[in-house]
């Protein structure tokens, strides 16, 4: 027996320690195995309803705080959340105002001069008709009578000269053969004699010039009035249509310019009636309860830097001024990384917990993974879960989300086997 006892104390002081270790590996695999089962991500509450307050008007663009509602303040639907101070703007809308008077009174001058113009475009149409018409008259009057009428004239004065000529020369005649059958004396019949000779010698002048004209108008002047009249019917139908045309480009002219003259004025009787009820939120209002944040919430957070708004400030109409944010109503919003969205998809089961309260945890919904980054390689996460109002949690409050991971079964059975051969 004492030779035994011995040999037990040295098997037991060996075996121990192997199993304490052993007991020790498969803890730190369990617990190594328990880590690598879940993805923590950091999270932060958002309200289901927010809204910005915001001027976000088209005219007034700058605007002096004269009172705002402190930041963090509990505020009823309906409730001013800042107020404006009101001289700039008025400044601005009666100046507006005055330049629209001043718009209306050139809109009027405008309209008579176009109404003035128009009359006198009918006036100028009238004209260029009545010009057209008696071209065409001239040229029908000309063809059809006045041409015949100038050849008739041309052979009738030159038949008329050879009469003259022949009735002056039958009356010489028959004066000479008289006086020599009569008693007159030798000085009246010269006299007699030399006027009938004079007359004589005018129709044989004015026949010749009678012969010349006659074949010069019949050669010469009625070709060219036909050529004339021709090229006259064709000037005035060009000056007519050119007449026409210009007539009708200077009405179009004017009336897209008067269409645009009204569509100026009536944009800027717009422009004076917005800016009117622009000058009317001279205080925005809540449009739900909530609570008021100074500024504006970046994806569910605050800026680092404080808000600086208060009695004074000048903000913009594009600026954000204040954010409301429901309490009742809360989600949390997430950023991932690439790495996580294996694990984190739409429907996943998870667990928030709010670093304010350690130890509460809600049980949550994934209820929508973005399907591109809103920046770099960082994605949306939405987690939907069922808020305790014994829980006093208020939009921007942080937390940590667990996710179950997804466990790669032959790394798994690998760890086990290392784990049975230790």
């Amino acid at each position: 027996m004492k030779s035994k006892l011995p040999c037990l104390v040295v098997f037991i002081s060996i075996i121990v320690p192997l199993i304490a270790g052993a007991d020790g590996r498969a803890k730190a695999a369990d617990a190594e195995k328990k880590n690598a089962e879940t993805v923590t991500v950091s999270g932060v509450f958002e309200a289901v309803a927010v809204s910005e307050i915001r001027h976000d008007t088209d005219h007034l663009k700058s605007f002096v705080i004269s009172k705002i509602v402190p930041h963090g303040t509990m505020i009823r639907k309906g409730q001013n959340v800042v107020w404006f101070e009101s001289e700039d703007l008025d400044r601005q809308l009666r100046k507006a105002e005055v330049d629209l008077r001043l718009s209306r009174l050139t809109l009027d001058d405008d309209e008579f001069a176009f109404e003035q113009f128009q009359e006198i475009q009918r006036l100028d149409r009238e004209a260029a008709e009545r010009s057209k018409k008696k071209a065409q008259q001239d040229h029908d009057n000309f063809v059809r009578e006045d041409r015949d009428r100038q050849v008739k004239a041309a052979e009738f004065n030159l038949k008329s000269s050879t009469a003259s000529l022949a009735n002056a020369t039958e009356e010489l005649r028959q004066l000479e053969q008289m006086y020599k059958e009569d008693d007159l004396t030798e000085e009246s019949e010269e006299i007699v004699l030399k006027r009938a000779r004079q007359s004589v010698e005018s129709a044989e002048y004015r026949l010749e010039g009678t012969r010349i004209l006659s074949l010069r108008t019949l050669s010469q002047t009625i070709p060219q009035s036909d050529v004339q009249h021709a090229a006259t019917l064709t000037r005035s139908g060009l000056t007519y249509r050119k007449a026409i045309r210009d007539l009708s480009s200077s009405r179009v002219r004017r009336e897209i310019e008067m269409a645009r003259k009204r569509k100026q004025f009536e944009d800027e009787e717009i422009h004076v009636r917005e800016m009117q009820h622009e000058r009317k939120q001279i205080a925005l209002k809540a449009p739900h309860d909530g609570i008021v944040f100074h500024g504006p919430l970046q994806r569910g957070k605050l800026g680092d830097k404080e808000s600086s708004l208060e009695p004074g400030s000048k903000v913009t109409n594009e600026q954000t001024i204040a954010t409301i944010s429901e309490v009742g109503r809360l989600h949390v919003r997430v950023e991932l990384s690439e790495d996580k969205l294996r694990t984190v998809t739409v429907g996943a089961k998870c667990a928030v917990k709010p670093k304010a309260f350690p130890d509460v945890v809600f049980t949550a919904t994934v209820k929508s993974v973005s399907r591109v980054p809103f920046a770099g390689t960082k994605y949306d996460c939405v987690v939907t879960f069922r808020h305790r109002n014994d829980v006093a949690i208020v939009p921007t409050m942080t937390c940590d989300v667990e996710f179950a991971a997804a466990v790669n079964s032959e790394n798994g059975d690998r760890q086990e086997r290392d784990t049975e051969n230790e």
